[in-house]
């Protein structure tokens, strides 16, 4: 007994031992000039033998803290890119205090080391928080003098189709976000009006908490763009030059001196895309055979021209001012040429040519205000967010139809117009408030309202005037409110993470057209929960769980009754009766590192309600008609693993793979539309540091056959590669980027109908060649301590 009473005696005070012998270190470290705080930069802790025991980075305000530091000596290190390694020798005794502040730690600028090139030292290109992951795209060659949809068809998970639809993990109910915030920029085609120099980095977000819009079933794309931060001018200048014809001229200008930071970006464009559409469909009529050969060539141009203005005020060190105006414009110009052979049991039986040219202009408009307060109590913060976006565009279509065979006739002579006027106002509050040392407690309001207009007019060509075709003139209004509200709470406890809330989001819809023939109101209230788990065994192994509960609201082009003219064989419409898609969301990844590797793999699972699917039918007067309609739900579930690998200092090999199966129920034109299928798409990225400043990057993608009850796709691979020569001293670059290579990049599909089948080939951009030459000047010291980001 006596024994026994020793050996837990012993066990007792070894286990007091090593629990009280932990201890806290903490500080914050700030650049030694105006003590500005410098956030993400490297605190590590290494013993005796040289080897990393504990390693941190710290917060947006430079603060860090490492736990449970056992006793021993050890050397404290600070590394930032462009400033002078700091580092202190650190002894932790029995007698140090648990707690150990070691203040403010100033770093000195070193312009030195702002002309070598050091691999390691290079910030990370994915880095995994809590409900996100982080893709630095600075660093990607292929992207650089491409357009933001470039950017994102390099990022995992997310893939872009030809014709610019954006999908996350091949679910296309994405909500894409600029600067955390909806924007006109990501509406139809605009991303690629938004060149890929203005992106600092991408955030993916598969299971949001309950700070962010609650729209989007498959999660968020948050798009953040730059703003430098750096003392003194700076800035850079990109020209760009390609085939197709491609000519783009590009700058960036910073001035922070005092209380002000001033920051412009400058952009002009001169684009040409050539496409290709093919269209085979055969019908059954009366048990004849119906076939329609169709060929459709589009040269379209683009002269674009944007700014983007704005300033921060620092109050003082606890208030800051932010303002910005963005406007984008655009002049399109499109040529497409049409030709419809037609065969009844395989004889010719006549073929139409129609010419069709249209120009269009857009502008779009930002304003943005941003309002920021700190307090004393540390990481607490207050922000005041408002924004304003109105936009417009005008789109005038010519279109000559005329029978070449068996006589030449002419047709049809039409011209249409359309235009839209939006308007969206939103204000936002949000408020963090640090509960003790790891606790935090966050919540907000956000109110926005959007209107927008859309008429399309149509006239035909009647003897020498042009009259009105009365069943395609429409024109209608949408207004859209949305009230939020949320909370949550997070907490670090030891090595476990966790961050839970709740958000409700109000939502009122109103559609209608002009002569008040139809009308629709909407209005529904929801509740989206969201928690968020993060346990580290170590370092080295991570353990994340997240749910979230998301919605998917119908756009005006999806509610729109009207008829749209896309050309003499098809039209399309909307559908008024669309309701909202509800998806729940559970996802669980691990995160491993080790020397020189990464590997992260995933599976996920979600349910939806009321998804959205696309109907093809064929009217009575042959003419294929597409709609929409709700599907009764859909189920998913998924694995994807992506994985990083640098054997050497001068390569790194990044690789994803991302399998995923689902099904549909439903029913709609009195057809079942269960469907249960899988699919599947990987990619390889290689990037190589070369001897002479050359560096190299090349990225394959593959996308496996993808089919619904109706659509059946094709897969598709494409390669992209990138070349860049550095040159003055790493202040200047060369780029050469191939997009598509080998033209490969097609959409290949197949649809069918109860008396229909409709094999086409869309390929929207054969390969496309760059060349560009940025420069970037201002002071030597500052170039590269860019590392503060406006978000």
């Amino acid at each position: 007994m006596k024994n026994k009473t020793l050996l837990l005696s012993i066990v007792f005070l070894c286990y007091s031992f090593v629990v009280f012998a932990q201890k806290n270190v903490e500080g914050k470290v700030v650049e030694s000039k105006r003590e500005t705080p410098l956030p993400f930069a490297s605190v590590i802790i290494k013993d005796t033998q040289n080897t990393i025991v504990e390693g941190v980075i710290t917060t947006e305000n430079g603060v860090f803290k490492i736990t449970d530091l056992k006793n021993g000596v050890f050397t404290l290190e600070v590394q930032y890119t462009g400033f002078s390694k700091y580092s202190i020798p650190l002894s932790i005794t029995d007698t140090t205090q648990k707690r150990l502040d070691l203040g403010i730690i100033q770093m000195n600028e070193d312009p030195t080391q702002l002309e070598e090139v050091v691999i390691t030292g290079e910030q990370a290109q994915v880095s995994l928080r809590l409900d996100k992951k982080v893709f630095n795209v600075s660093k990607d060659l292929i992207s650089q003098a491409g357009a933001a949809t470039d950017v994102l068809d390099n990022i995992p998970s997310v893939t872009v189709s030809p014709s610019g639809g954006i999908s996350l993990r091949g679910n296309s109910n994405v909500n894409i976000l600029i600067n955390g915030r909806r924007s006109g920029l990501t509406e139809a085609q605009a991303l690629e009006q938004l060149p890929a120099d203005t992106i600092d980095r991408v955030e993916v977000i598969t299971n949001p908490s309950a700070r962010y819009d609650a729209a989007g079933a498959a999660g968020i794309i948050n798009i953040v763009l730059k703003k430098n931060k750096a003392n003194g001018i700076n800035g850079q200048v990109r020209l760009v030059s390609g085939t197709p014809d491609d000519y783009r001229a590009i700058g960036s200008l910073n001035y922070k001196a005092n209380k002000f930071n001033v920051f412009a970006n400058l952009g002009i464009r001169y684009t040409d895309y050539e496409g290709l559409y093919t269209r085979n469909q055969e019908t059954q009529n009366n048990g004849i055979t119906n076939i329609l050969n169709q060929r459709q060539n589009e040269d379209r141009h683009d002269d674009g021209r944007l700014i983007y203005l704005g300033a921060d005020y620092y109050l003082n060190d606890k208030n800051t001012f932010t303002i910005a105006f963005y406007r984008n414009e655009t002049k399109d110009t499109d040529k497409t040429d049409y030709v419809y052979d037609y065969f009844t049991e395989n004889l010719r039986d006549s073929t139409l040519v129609t010419i069709g040219n249209s120009r269009e202009k857009r502008n779009y408009n930002q304003f943005e205000f941003n309002y920021t307060k700190t307090f004393t109590k540390e990481r607490q913060k207050l922000t005041f967010d408002i924004q304003y976006d109105f936009w417009e565009s005008t789109k005038r279509w010519k279109i000559d139809i005329d029978k070449i065979l068996p006589e030449i006739t002419s047709i049809l002579d039409q011209r249409t117009t359309t235009t839209n006027d939006n308007n969206d106002f939103a204000a936002q509050i949000d408020f963090i408030n640090p509960i003790k040392e790891k606790k935090q407690f966050e919540t907000g309001v956000k109110y926005e309202t959007r209107t927008v207009s859309n008429s399309f007019f149509a006239e035909e060509l009647i003897d020498t005037n042009f009259v009105s075709i009365d069943p395609l003139d429409n024109s209608i209004d949408y207004d859209e409110q949305i009230f939020g509200t949320y909370a949550q709470f997070g907490n670090t406890s030891g090595k476990l993470s966790y961050l839970g809330g709740v958000r409700m989001e109000y939502t009122r819809v109103n559609i209608e057209d002009e002569n008040s023939a139809f009308s629709q109101t909407y209005d529904y209230n929801r509740f989206f929960p969201s928690v968020n788990l993060k346990y580290a065994f170590n370092e080295e192994n991570t353990l994340q769980l997240n749910y979230s509960k998301r919605i998917n609201r119908p756009r005006l082009w999806q509610l729109n009754p009207f008829f749209e003219l896309i050309d003499f064989n098809r039209q399309s419409q909307g559908n008024p009766d669309l309701r909202p898609v509800f998806t729940d969301g559970i996802e669980l990844s691990f995160l491993k590192t080790g020397k020189g590797f990464s590997i992260n793999p995933s599976i996920y699972f979600s349910n939806s309600e009321n998804t959205i699917q696309r109907l093809t039918v064929q009217n009575e007067e042959s003419i294929f008609v597409s709609t929409l309609f709700n599907l009764d739900s859909e189920t998913r579930y998924g694995f994807e693993f992506v994985a990083s690998y640098s054997p050497f200092k001068w390569l790194k090999m990044n690789g994803e793979f991302n399998y995923f199966a689902f099904e549909e129920k439903g029913m709609a034109a009195s057809r079942s539309f269960d469907f249960s299928d899988d699919t599947w798409f990987s990619s390889l990225d290689v990037r190589a540091t070369l001897p002479e400043g050359f560096r190299l990057q090349g990225r394959f993608l593959h996308e496996g056959q993808r089919n619904n009850a109706q659509t059946k796709t094709k897969s598709i691979s494409y390669l992209n590669l990138g070349l860049s020569k550095s040159l003055f001293n790493k202040r200047a670059s060369v780029v050469l980027n191939v997009s598509n290579v080998f033209n490969t990049r097609k959409t290949r599909e197949t649809i069918s109908g109860n008396d229909f089948t409709v094999n086409r080939v869309l390929n929207r951009n054969a390969a496309r060649w760059t060349l560009s030459f940025s420069y970037k000047f201002g002071n030597a010291q500052n170039r590269n301590a860019k590392r503060s980001n406006r978000n």
